[in-house]
């Protein structure tokens, strides 16, 4: 009797837990990239989507390591990964889509590759972000930006500077993100 209910216990506790597992990683389903000068670009294309998932974070070139942070951090960026993912909730979902993954991407000057920062414990964001996956070893530091990423990124942002529809959505964007944070402060 007393193996079977162990039998029983041990298969649901596999089944749920791979089913949880199992739903929770593939690609995200939009990843938005903000700045401090009013862009925000929207990636909804499936195959770029594909390549840049948090859990194989293809946007690092994991080869290069830790690396110093950016002398220059005036190209940066925000780049937030969203996922339809049920039973998931943070502050900066956006309807069905749940915030999984953020860092902050630094474009690297005439030619130079990018940076990537993973928030680290204690920053904006990291508590969402173990949510989804933690890098023990690499949350709170720099790493340079895969070239993949690199180039995706800065054509993008080449493209939409200088858009008025980017500016609107930005300023909305980051009205949002002040509320949340007012909200947060005074326990709202």
């Amino acid at each position: 009797m007393i193996k079977s209910i162990l039998f029983g216990f041990s298969l649901a506790l596999i089944v749920f837990a791979g089913a949880s597992s199992t739903y929770s990683k593939g690609s995200p389903d939009r990843i938005l990239i903000t700045s401090d000068h009013a862009n925000t670009i929207t990636i909804t294309n499936r195959e770029t989507l594909k390549k840049f998932d948090p859990w194989s974070a293809q946007f690092i070139d994991w080869s290069k390591g830790v690396v110093s942070a950016p002398d220059d951090q005036s190209q940066s960026h925000e780049v937030f990964f969203y996922m339809k993912w049920p039973g998931r909730r943070s502050n900066y979902d956006r309807g069905e889509l749940k915030l999984i993954y953020t860092v902050r991407y630094v474009a690297g000057r005439d030619g130079a590759p990018g940076y990537i920062y993973l928030p680290g414990e204690g920053e904006k964001f990291h508590g969402n972000n173990i949510g989804t996956i933690w890098r023990d070893r690499d949350d709170g530091k720099w790493h340079q930006a895969s070239a993949e990423w690199d180039a995706v990124t800065k054509r993008l942002i080449r493209t939409r500077s200088g858009n008025h529809e980017t500016l609107v959505n930005a300023t909305l964007w980051s009205i949002g993100f002040w509320v949340v944070e007012t909200c947060r402060l005074f326990g709202e």
